[in-house]
């Protein structure tokens, strides 16, 4: 029997184990168990990262092993009315063809792609498979940890399925590579006295995705509040800057407080409004901005110096924002990114927080070379972390052409190929197995990292039907 009824009996038995970001020791505790129960060769590190390793269902098949890889944990989330401890994992609720979680997150993501690795490996249906070598990859969704640290070493397999997408009937190709930069910038205050008080506060953006959804026109906070500082000159006096978000998000707040002159305050007023008709009218239907202007009362305050503003603007200005070039590779696809994604105003110092995403990897090193060359021109400094390799795109893929052609003898329909511009595990396989060929996919998802998230019975049916294919088809090569 060939049905997906394991799948589903291993995706319960998992979702009765709490598994959030950070918290997959008990998960891994029942991967080994499985492991060892079975007799399978098993091993995990100190990062809760577990590899089972299954021989072929025949001692003659000469294809190279097959890496089937997802990760353990999951986004946990609960409405605010749930009742469900976390310490109680997920409840699951099977209605009308779907599958939905009682008050929290699903885990879906990546839940399924652990339940069909264990399917596959508790074996015993007449599965044709090559060997296989199972990888659970913990920390996925907070940076990829678990794939950073993970022993390849131990892996042989010439073949990686990655079961982490959410779109059936979409294979993917390649992903973005990224990395974090931090830019400092040093200030110097001076005193000033009898200006009056003005907080220019940006909000109202979609803000969104950096990756996925950085080339939909959408306004960055960061962006326009350059744009409006360096209007203004030296007409004001900076404050504080602030914006809060998260690296992997496009900004969509941000706030000034300044000082200005008495005389000059209608004109400062009014040179924002006539900027801001300006950005709704480059936005048009794509976004929608609003810009508050507040007035308060004259004081003395400790604002930058005008050397600090001038260094200040300039940075916000030049950061690289939005998309910086498109794949020639792939049609429609962003191959390189930029994000200035949240400020932190200190006493002596503005830390700006920026994303910049690539899928080939030396376009990454340029852009390290541009965050660099703007902190040497203002008198700063630019730190890069959270570096994560991309997963170029191959021409030759020979498992991309099987899983077409699988897909379509199965259901008659064709599958399509894409690229997403943003990180994904495969991007570590790629780089440090020589020679391995990946592919991505899954069965359809929804509202994924809500409480609202589902899953579709029927099409967890049909990958699982797709895997085996797949598994066949690789076995019987000679």
């Amino acid at each position: 029997m060939n049905d997906a009824k394991k799948v589903f009996h291993y995706f319960e038995e998992i979702s009765r184990i709490p598994r959030e970001s950070g918290d997959e020791k008990a998960i891994a505790d029942y991967l080994v168990g499985f492991a060892k129960e079975r007799g399978l060769e098993v091993h995990r590190d100190e990062h809760n990262n577990v590899i089972i390793k299954k021989p072929a269902a025949d001692p003659n098949c000469t294809c190279a092993p097959v890496i089937i890889q997802g990760h353990t944990d999951m986004v946990y989330v609960r409405d605010e009315n749930c009742k469900r401890a976390y310490e109680e994992g997920i409840g699951l609720i099977y209605k009308d063809g779907w599958i939905t979680a009682d008050g929290t997150t699903l885990g879906a993501d990546d839940g399924l792609a652990v339940a069909y690795a264990l399917a596959l490996l508790d074996g015993g249906d007449g599965i044709m498979h090559p060997a296989i070598e199972a990888v659970f990859t913990s920390g996925e969704e907070i940076g990829l940890v678990g794939a950073s640290y993970l022993d390849y070493s131990l892996l042989k397999g010439k073949y990686l399925i990655n079961i982490d997408t959410e779109e059936e009937g979409t294979f993917f190709t390649s992903c973005a590579g990224a990395f974090r930069n931090e830019l400092k910038i040093p200030v110097e205050r001076e005193s000033t006295s009898g200006l009056c008080a003005l907080t220019v506060r940006i909000h109202g953006l979609t803000g969104g995705h950096s990756g996925i959804e950085i080339n939909e026109g959408r306004g960055n906070a960061l962006s326009l509040m350059a744009r409006i500082l360096s209007a203004l000159g030296s007409d004001v006096h900076i404050f504080s800057l602030t914006s809060t978000g998260k690296t992997n998000a496009i900004s969509n707040n941000a706030q000034a407080e300044l000082y200005v002159s008495e005389e000059k305050l209608m004109a400062v007023e009014s040179l924002i409004r006539d900027m801001e008709n300006n950005f709704r009218h480059e936005l048009g239907d794509r976004d929608t901005v609003i810009i508050d202007i507040m007035r308060g009362e004259k004081r003395t305050a400790a604002c930058y110096s005008e050397n600090s503003r001038k260094k200040t603007v300039a940075a916000l200005s030049l950061l690289p924002c939005g998309v910086i070039r498109m794949s020639f590779d792939v049609p429609g696809l962003v191959e390189t990114s930029a994000n200035p994604a949240f400020l932190e105003q200190g006493e002596n110092e503005l830390r700006i927080f920026s994303t910049s995403r690539s899928s080939v990897g030396s376009r990454k090193i340029e852009m390290k070379t541009k965050y660099a060359a703007i902190a040497d021109l203002c008198g700063g400094e630019s730190v890069c972390g959270a570096d994560y390799p991309q997963w170029e795109f191959k021409a030759d893929s020979p498992l991309r052409e099987l899983a077409l052609k699988s897909y379509k003898e199965l259901f008659d329909k064709e599958a399509k190929t894409c690229a997403i511009h943003a990180g994904l595990e495969c991007g570590y396989f790629d780089e440090r197995l020589e020679g391995v060929d990946i592919i991505s996919y899954g069965p359809i998802m929804q509202d994924v990292h809500t409480p609202r998230e589902k899953t579709n019975v029927a099409s967890i049916e049909r990958t699982w039907a797709l895997t085996l294919n797949i598994l066949e088809n690789l076995a019987n090569q000679r």
